[in-house]
């Protein structure tokens, strides 16, 4: 009844509540599990280097797994990660963007990281980058790197949020990392590239990733006139007929070429349509000292 006399948006918000909670209660309650000991903890014998975040959506993880994994190429390293969406066996869009950067290393995809953790062992692996994985607490992890942003700090649990994990949790984390000034993390700045000159061209924009703004920001950044947008679902494929569609949409305002991130454009169908990909590289911009620290315990357990 109390509901029928709110607001749609404060009945929304409401009725958000219990999930929100439920969601918080099952955390806690596993977190305790595992910090108690009362689930199993699987170790091998390799160092694991997890990356991992607290929120749900794009807070750049990937880059920096490839910049860990740049950082160790004179190492056979292994890159470990669920796989989420993908088809047919086939790596998942992150995972391809990764073998596209790091291409000596050697990409493992499924649910069971721990199988994954042990055959990549017995393949000669000398270290593993855990993707995704601050929540995946049955595989041991030598080294926990979480992605943290302001907001976390500040934000409630899904899906009222964006929060699948409590900020209390990052005790248990070795190095924070962070795309904007967040107290005693490592924090990373990202250089775009793309193969053309973007400034002054006018461009239409699609993506499906979980903050579009923020690549709409990058391409504006480059210097480009967003003219056109198109957005769509978080790891979706974008097929041929929407795509001439919205190319058709984008002709008549002059519109020279469509650009998308590298995630979209490993899933792009063969096409003669004038499109660009934009990467993104992760670079450290201040408290190196910590970053240099860090890569040095990690050289020193190999």
């Amino acid at each position: 009844m109390l509901i029928t006399l709110l607001t749609p948006r404060l009945a929304r918000w409401f009725n958000y509540l219990p999930t929100g909670w439920l969601w918080g209660l099952v955390a806690y309650l596993r977190n305790l599990l595992y910090d108690r000991g009362w689930l199993p903890v699987y170790r091998v014998g390799i160092p694991v280097v997890s990356i991992g975040n607290l929120s749900v959506g794009g807070t750049g993880k990937t880059p920096l797994v490839i910049l860990f994994a740049q950082q160790f190429k004179h190492r056979k390293v292994a890159i470990l990660a669920r796989g989420y969406r993908a088809e047919n066996g086939q790596l998942n869009d992150e995972m391809r963007v990764i073998q596209r950067h790091v291409p000596e290393a050697s990409l493992y995809q499924d649910g069971d990281r721990v199988a994954l953790a042990r055959q990549a062992e017995a393949d000669g692996a000398e270290l593993i980058l855990l993707d995704d994985g601050f929540q995946h607490r049955r595989l041991h992890r030598d080294f926990d790197c979480v992605v943290v942003r302001p907001e976390d700090f500040s934000d409630r649990y899904l899906p009222q949020g964006l929060l699948r994990d409590s900020p209390k949790q990052l005790r248990r984390a070795h190095a924070l990392f962070s795309y904007a000034p967040v107290a005693q993390a490592i924090q990373l700045g990202v250089q775009p590239l793309v193969s053309e000159d973007l400034r002054g061209k006018a461009v239409g924009l699609f993506c499906g990733i979980g903050h579009p703004e923020r690549f709409k920001k990058t391409v504006a950044g480059l210097g480009a006139f967003v003219l056109a947008e198109l957005y769509i679902g978080d790891h979706e494929p974008i097929g041929e007929r929407r795509l001439r569609s919205f190319y058709e949409k984008c002709k008549p305002l002059g519109i020279r070429y469509l650009v998308c991130t590298e995630k979209d454009w490993v899933k792009l169908p063969v096409t003669e349509l004038p499109i660009l990909c934009v990467s993104i590289q992760a670079r450290v911009v201040a408290n190196l000292d910590a970053w240099k620290n860090l890569l040095q315990k990690i050289e020193k357990r190999l």
